[in-house]
């Protein structure tokens, strides 16, 4: 167990968990990915699962993403998501 310190959180001293990142997709003719570019260009080996979410369409914001697990080159493997409302794609990290 963390002993309590007693001090107050300030501004800035925390950082949000599980933050989407933006990064550079290649996509084929048909919109799927095939090569990553985050801090290096990376292949996309193989899609593993693909899946959408449209979630809060009454907001002003809605969600509506399609979400990748995907093999890279390097054997690593990571969920891509491409936003269908801004077109930028992201790395979330689980």
């Amino acid at each position: 167990m963390v002993e309590d310190t007693g001090k107050a959180l300030r501004p800035g001293t925390y950082k949000p968990v599980n933050t989407p990142e933006e990064l550079k997709v290649e996509e084929d003719a048909e919109g799927l990915p095939v090569t990553v570019k985050g801090k290096r260009r990376q292949a996309v080996i193989s899609i593993e699962d693909r899946w959408r979410i449209d979630d809060e369409w009454w907001r002003a914001a809605p969600v509506s993403r399609l979400y990748y697990n995907v093999l890279l080159a390097s054997g690593q493997r990571a969920v891509l998501y491409k936003d269908l409302i801004s077109n930028k794609w992201y790395e979330q990290e689980y």
